[in-house]
């Protein structure tokens, strides 16, 4: 009983040490540690830096999406999302934009982003999950749009290196991931999309 009192103790006065010293831990085990205005992503072999940028906030339709399990990958996961704004004035125009043989599909597609998300915790890396399976299941069923809600920073890779031999590998995966911006999703949440586009 006093040995497991004492380990408590020692945990938690490590816990509060570090988060004293303004580094965080993520006792959930998503590879993401937020260390003042900078980002860790502990992808396996790999471990890249980033900066902390300006903050996203907003809805996005999902036209596309994939959740990147791989050991090495950066992001945990990649969407195609069509800002809400977007998606409400060509719904005006184009009620089923949404739909490949529609005229404002093509609209619609220039206008989707695309991005690289590395979640902060279990909690957003779950609900991220669960958005990607249902717009797959409703791609492949009634057809019907998924919808979610995201908050979260924008993020600049900094640095990307082999954990084991401090190989610099960020011009190399810096061209791969050029084409979309990364995003460290603090809150993802399934909006229903009728509702946003009224």
């Amino acid at each position: 009983m006093g040995r497991s009192l004492l380990f408590v103790a020692i945990v938690a006065g490590a816990w509060y040490a570090l988060e004293s010293a303004g580094l965080s831990i993520d006792p959930r085990g998503v590879g993401t540690d937020l260390e003042g205005r900078r980002v860790v992503r502990d992808a396996g072999d790999i471990e890249a830096h980033f900066s902390l940028r300006g903050s996203v906030e907003g809805a996005y339709m999902l036209f596309g999406g994939d959740r990147t399990s791989q050991r090495n990958s950066l992001p945990h996961a990649l969407i195609a999302g069509l800002p809400l704004r977007h998606a409400r004035a060509i719904a005006s125009q184009y009620p089923d934009f949404h739909m490949c043989k529609s005229p404002g599909a093509a609209q619609a597609q220039r206008l989707t982003e695309s991005m690289n998300l590395v979640a902060a915790d279990r909690a957003t890396l779950n609900s991220l999950e669960a958005a990607l399976e249902l717009f797959e299941e409703r791609l492949h069923g009634s057809g019907e749009r998924t919808c979610i809600e995201l908050s979260g920073v924008q993020l600049a890779l900094d640095s990307v290196r082999v954990q084991q031999n401090g190989a610099d590998l960020t011009g190399e995966l810096g061209a791969a991931y050029e084409q979309s911006r990364f995003v460290l999703a603090k809150r993802v949440e399934i909006a229903d999309c009728p509702t946003l586009l009224r």
